[in-house]
């Protein structure tokens, strides 16, 4: 009987005052490290990405122009007859920007100062006939601003609009065009997608938003985004900032029409023949 009584006591002992169902103290949540998350690297942000600019030397007029001192709309020019026009200036930087006809294709003559050079290969000529963007920044940092050009693009059911960088070249002026495979291609490839059915999740670097997809079309089909679909140009502060709505492929959608999904925004900049895009935030396009 004692024996009994010695080996009960023993198994109580063992079993501990929590009773048999309960873990040891030792492997409770509480006793678990809790500052593991806290010593994990946060996310990097997302690198810049650079490509080189498409260069071309402005060609020297042919010919002496009287320029036109009043501005006109792209359209209202077209309509007038007029063999030139003056659709963009800034007057305190003595830069402007004129439209030249030339049979059905117009281009663009460009004034720096004393400096004029013609641009034959600009596209200013659209259906929607959109007038070309003038602004004077410095986006090589040099502490002198230089004229940056955007000219609408147009396309199928898109809004595009192409940069130019115009800089000071001997006696003539340059164009530095930013090319579009930095933004179709460099920008697209920072995109991740993820997410399931009618709920796509898109990443950038450790930026994600959720959008809601078109009926019929399922997240998981996804790999890539269209970046380029629609492209704009703003100016905040002196910096130049692009605008970019990823959208769907026009073959992942049985649509009539191109859906953009987000808002991806970047600051632009150029220097040494290369241009940079840098500073990239990611929103809903509904925010």
């Amino acid at each position: 009987m004692k024996k009994a009584f010695l080996m009960a006591l023993a198994c109580l002992l063992l079993t501990g005052c929590g009773g048999a169902g309960e873990p040891p103290e030792s492997a409770t949540p509480e006793a678990i490290p809790q500052d593991t998350a806290d010593t994990l690297p946060e996310p990097a942000p997302v690198e810049p990405i650079s490509a080189p600019a498409v260069v071309t030397e402005g060609q020297a007029p042919e010919e002496l122009y009287d320029l036109p001192t009043e501005i006109v709309s792209l359209y209202d020019w077209q309509t007038s007859g007029e063999p030139l026009a003056l659709l963009a200036e800034i007057p305190e930087q003595e830069m402007a920007l004129y439209g030249v006809a030339d049979g059905d294709t117009p281009y663009v003559l460009f004034r720096w100062g004393d400096t004029l050079a013609e641009f034959p290969n600009w596209v200013i000529d659209t259906p929607k006939s959109v007038t070309p963007e003038l602004l004077a920044l410095d986006l090589d940092g040099d502490g002198a601003a230089e004229p940056v050009v955007a000219c609408f693009q147009g396309g199928n059911q898109v809004s595009r609009y192409a940069l130019h960088v115009l800089q000071q070249s001997s006696d003539t002026l340059t164009d530095c065009q930013l090319p579009e495979s930095l933004y179709e291609e460099q920008l697209s490839a920072l995109l991740t997608l993820s997410g399931s059915g009618e709920t796509l999740t898109i990443s950038l670097g450790s930026q994600s938003i959720e959008a809601a997809l078109p009926e019929g079309v399922q997240a998981e089909t996804l790999e890539h985004l269209w970046t380029g679909a629609f492209v704009s140009w703003s100016e905040a502060g002196g910096v130049l900032w692009l605008e970019d709505r990823p959208a769907l492929y026009p073959e992942d959608s049985a649509l009539a029409s191109v859906v953009s999904l987000a808002v991806l925004s970047a600051q632009v900049s150029l220097s040494d023949g290369q241009f940079t895009l840098s500073d990239m935030t990611l929103q809903s396009k509904l925010s």
